[in-house]
């Protein structure tokens, strides 16, 4: 140890504590919000999830006085099934830290308390981040089924350049033919007015419209600066989350650093988006999966979210350790390390792609 001047023998440490730790890490994310607030459900136990719908409809028609009637059974009913998904957030201390020397009124902050914060920051980013990407092929299979894989139609890639043949075990253009079908769209350029306008009402049915357009902070920027000023959209609040955005039709546009674009690809230097994503691709593939996925056209995504139930779902165990609880510390054997994991067992079901949209490759 370097021996101390004089008046660092004589001064204490200013430390300021409001607050003690500055996030320079994390970004609120809009969409994982949304679900939690408006499309949550417990999940009280199964093998699976199963959610049902129609894909046609039953034989019949106008007819004329006498004529038989076609009385064959027809099966208009389908369900796909998908599985509960597992995270976990491990948090290490050392009992030499939070025993004797980080305690106290000499504690700045404890290291604890701001170990498990970081555990809840950390995994409420990776779901936001994983929320978009698929949960089948290889190295991604213990993901959330999330929105790359389920808005697709087998025929157009998705942003990350795949297409789904299926969606919870149901092929697409099989016996359903296009009931579990949204067509991703590919704008490889500027985005227009009646590119939104056009996939909104691709979306909506009747009455029931997209409530949520997100997109990436660049993305948000092109709206605004492009048709903000001719009076199409108004600033708005979500009153429930807090959230600015702009009102378009019967939905918020909102920005999120989660979703997929050039931000969270950027690796030189690497953008903390991308930081965080690359960890969880790690841990999520045993190694297998390095890098986050190569955007399909580069530019920025858009996404047309109709966040109701039953038109998307948050599912969430009710168990209180996997509903993000925490399964305390347990001590290492031959040392003096504890450690202990922040648990969560959740999926994302669409069962109306149809109600959704993905739009990408925005460059201005």
């Amino acid at each position: 140890m370097a021996e101390l001047d004089q008046l660092n023998v004589a001064t204490e440490r200013y430390i300021q504590d409001t607050p003690a730790l500055v996030d320079n890490v994390f970004q609120a994310d809009p969409l994982l919000a949304y679900l939690k607030l408006n499309v949550r459900d417990d999940f009280d136990g199964g093998t699976l999830i199963q959610e049902g719908f129609f894909f046609d409809g039953l034989i019949g028609g106008p007819y004329a006085k006498g004529q038989e009637f076609d009385i064959s059974e027809k099966q208009v009913e389908q369900a796909y099934q998908l599985n509960m998904k597992f995270f976990e957030m491990n948090v290490t201390m050392s009992l030499e830290d939070i025993k004797v020397l980080n305690k106290g009124p000499r504690a700045a902050f404890k290291l604890i308390d701001s170990r498990m914060t970081n555990a809840y920051m950390t995994l409420g980013a990776q779901m936001s981040i994983l929320q978009y990407i698929n949960g089948t092929t290889a190295g991604y299979t213990s993901n959330f089924n999330g929105f790359a894989e389920a808005l697709n139609d087998n025929t157009t890639v998705s942003w990350d350049n795949a297409t789904y043949a299926t969606y919870g075990g149901i092929t697409r253009g099989g016996q359903v033919g296009t009931a579990l079908n949204s067509a991703p769209v590919n704008i490889n350029g500027t985005i227009e007015y009646n590119q939104l306008e056009e996939n909104y009402g691709t979306a909506s049915f009747g009455n029931i419209e997209p409530n949520l357009g997100v997109t990436t902070v660049l993305g948000y920027s092109y709206v605004k600066e492009k048709f903000q000023t001719q009076q199409r959209f108004n600033d708005t609040q979500d009153p429930a989350i807090g959230f600015n955005g702009l009102k378009f039709n019967s939905a918020t546009i909102i920005k999120s650093r989660y979703a997929p674009g050039t931000d969270i690809t950027t690796t030189s230097p690497q953008s903390q988006s991308n930081r965080i994503a690359v960890q969880a691709l790690k841990t999520m593939s045993q190694g297998a999966v390095t890098a986050y996925p190569t955007l399909a056209q580069s530019g920025e995504t858009f996404w047309w979210i109709n966040a109701r139930k039953p038109f998307l779902r948050f599912y969430v165990s009710d168990d209180p350790m996997f509903g993000f609880g925490f399964t305390g510390f347990k001590p290492a054997q031959g040392n003096t390390k504890v450690s202990g994991q922040v648990l969560a067992s959740c999926q994302i079901s669409v069962p109306g792609p149809r109600y959704h949209k993905q739009m990408y490759g925005i460059t201005s």
